[in-house]
Parts: structure tokens; sequence; C-alpha cells
């Protein structure tokens, strides 16, 4: 079990003992109070569409966990104890979105140029086999054509069509991945501060861009982690 895991189930348990079932946590983040490091996992409704920009969802409920003795030490509603202290920092995704229009941009050209190479100028063993009896052109409704072009010109929409799903399958599964990359920073973060007292501002401050860039629709984890 790796700690996401287990701070979740934590923190699944305490809902369910305040009938919270409508309500599941998100990843754990941390938050630093009074120079302390704490883990804290914010609860959102069911329905809530965490993955939007468009959403703008604050967290109702949020945890504070211990994290040497991995117990809760607050659960509380956002609207009787707010997690936001001064003013509530603006979420900011462009970048994010700017960054994954241009590669999606360019692995679609990437792909689009790499089949269309293929197409005309790689043939099956067969189809050498026979273009070397038979020619590399055929006459079609009248017309003498090249047999690989026609090939690709009704392929086209096809290929374009496929690969637009290819690159966003391929975008989703690279930013996906980076739970990994938050995982292994937070046991980083975790064991510097169990073992020397020391919390890395810098690390935490990565795993805020990396919570920011996996929950688009929710706001105030700035303020959550509060460094």
């Amino acid at each position: 079990m790796n700690n996401l895991d287990k701070y979740l189930n934590i923190v699944n348990d305490e809902k369910i003992k305040k009938g919270l079932t409508n309500y599941i946590p998100l990843y754990p983040m941390l938050r630093v109070g009074n120079e302390n490091l704490y883990v804290g996992v914010m609860l959102t409704e069911k329905h809530d569409n965490v993955w939007s920009k468009e959403e703008h969802i604050k967290p109702e409920y949020w945890a504070l966990i211990d994290i040497n003795e991995e117990k809760i030490l607050e659960f509380n509603k956002t609207k009787e104890k707010d997690f936001v202290i001064g003013n509530l920092v603006p979420k900011n995704t462009d970048n994010k979105q700017q960054e994954i229009s241009k590669y999606t941009v360019e692995k679609i050209l990437q792909y689009k140029n790499y089949l269309i190479e293929d197409i005309k100028n790689e043939e099956l063993p067969l189809q050498k086999k026979l273009s070397s009896i038979l020619g590399s052109e055929m006459n079609i409704d009248g017309e003498k054509v090249n047999i690989n072009d026609y090939l690709l010109s009704n392929l086209e929409e096809d290929i374009k069509t496929k690969i637009n799903d290819l690159v966003d399958i391929l975008i989703q599964s690279k930013y996906g991945s980076i739970t990994f990359y938050y995982d292994n920073l937070l046991n980083q973060i975790i064991n510097s501060y169990k073992n020397n007292k020391i919390i890395d501002q810098e690390k935490i401050k990565l795993c805020i861009e990396i919570m920011n860039n996996y929950y688009d629709g929710v706001i105030g984890i700035d303020n959550f982690f509060n460094i």
C-alpha cells in the first residue's frame, strides 16, 4: 500500500462514521501550519466534476492527518472552518492548455506525416511482387493513377480521425502518469520531515503544480498547502 492509499483509507473510514457517503476524498495533499507539516485531504461531492476547468469547485470538507501518528487531527466543514487563509489564490491553467495544444498539434502532424510516407513509399511483400509485374499505376474509372496515391486519398479522413483519437489517448495517459511522480514527491517530503523536521518548500511547490494540473476543476489548492 502506498502513502496515497493509506491516507485515503483513513479519511474514507472517518467520512463513513460521519455519514458523508456522498463525498469522496481527493488525492492526499500536504498542509503547513505553525511550522508543522500535515497530510491534508479535501473532499468533494461524488457528482462534482473535478476534472473540468469550468467548474471552480471549492471542496466542502477537509481533513488534517498527523504525519507521525497517522491519525486524523481535524475533520472540518469548509463553511465552518475554511482552509483558505487570506485571499484565494487564483487558479491559472492557461500554460497547461497552451502546452497541450502545442503538443497535440505537433503529434498529429508527426503521426500523419509518418503514415502518409508509409502509405506512399512502403509496400507489403505481396504488393511489391505485384507492382514489379503490373507496375505501380492502374487504370481506375478511366484514369491512370498511382495505386498508393489512390489508397491515400481514400484513407486520409480515416487517418485524421484515428490520429486525433490516438493523440487524445496519449495525452490522457501522460497526464495520468503524473500521480506516480506525485506519490514519489510526497514520500520524499514526508520522510524528510519525519527524519529531519525539514519542510521542503520547493518540492511542495511542485506538488501544488501537479495537483492544480491534475484537478482542473478544483480551486484553492495553493491555499490548502498553505506555504
